[in-house]
């Protein structure tokens, strides 16, 4: 039993070495090199400020110099003419500075072969610019987010055979992406907040008089069906001011003051739409036992 006790503390520590190693693994630029790229040319490992397109940038400089650098005397004449080829390629890719962005995955970086807004990642250029842009979709098609080790494809496989380049070193090349960050501003028109403020005022006008009315059993239906009105008239007003998020360069953009206003706006009238019909319900069983 001492013997476990004593155990414990070395477990533990060991567990969370390795969860900390398993979560740097996931954030690094590559799952191969990791973040060596960057440290070579700064003295210090990239964070969550670094700019991801230097980042990417700084991985793709290091990893062309290195592949330059390989002794390739066993390829064959022509295979070493596409290897030249495709990292001059790699070499117009990488300071052109159009990269993927993550935007399907928040915690943590992952590989991107073509985005949503056609941007390629560096092997898929490679493949684009030798093989074919239906190429290189065919494959984005069923890897989008895979790492180039894990894909078996016949295609895939075929490419890197003639390429001058192993697997293993298109696999280094590849990097990954952080999840696209969020910006937040705030802005609300002078038309929407206006809108907004009358027919809050008025709802809540309504809901007052409807609890009173419910209260006592007494007044006109006027102000119960003005309220149905009204209130559905705000909760249109809120859905079609919903603030959606929009994509720029620099990542996702979402307007905090709108879509609070909005979420307000539609509270606010499905509350009135509510007292109203319940006023409306509870006036007609009064008339009915009457």
């Amino acid at each position: 039993m001492r013997t476990i006790i004593s155990f414990l503390p070395v477990l533990i520590i060991s567990t969370l070495i390795f969860s900390f190693n398993k979560s740097d693994k996931h954030q690094a630029i590559n799952s191969i090199t990791g973040d060596v790229s960057f440290v070579n040319k700064f003295g210090q490992q990239p964070n969550k400020y670094t700019d991801e397109d230097l980042r990417i940038k700084t991985h793709l400089e290091y990893i062309e110099t290195l592949l330059q650098k390989k002794d390739v005397s066993n390829l064959s004449s022509h295979l070493k003419q596409k290897r030249s080829q495709l990292l001059s390629l790699l070499h117009t890719y990488w300071t052109a500075g159009i990269f993927p962005r993550n935007y399907d995955y928040t915690n943590t970086r992952v590989p991107c072969f073509i985005d949503k807004e056609n941007r390629i990642c560096a092997v898929g250029y490679l493949i684009e610019k030798t093989a074919g842009r239906k190429t290189a979709e065919q494959i984005n098609a069923r890897y989008k987010y895979d790492e180039l080790l894990t894909m078996n494809n016949n295609v895939i496989d075929a490419w890197i055979a003639h390429c001058g380049l192993t697997k293993e070193e298109c696999a280094m090349i590849q990097p990954t992406y952080g999840p696209v960050p969020v910006y937040t501003y705030n802005h609300i028109s002078s038309s929407y907040g206006i809108s907004s403020s009358v027919l809050g005022g008025l709802n809540l006008s309504l809901n007052a008089i409807n609890t009173v009315q419910m209260v006592k059993g007494t007044g006109r239906g006027t102000v119960p069906m003005i309220g149905l009105f009204s209130g559905a008239g705000q909760i249109i007003l809120g859905a079609t001011s919903f603030s959606k998020n929009t994509t720029t360069l620099s990542g996702n953009a979402t307007n905090e003051s709108r879509k609070t206003l909005s979420m307000i706006n539609i509270g606010m009238g499905t509350t009135t739409v509510i007292l109203s019909a319940w006023n409306l319900i509870t006036r007609k069983k009064l008339k009915d036992k009457l």
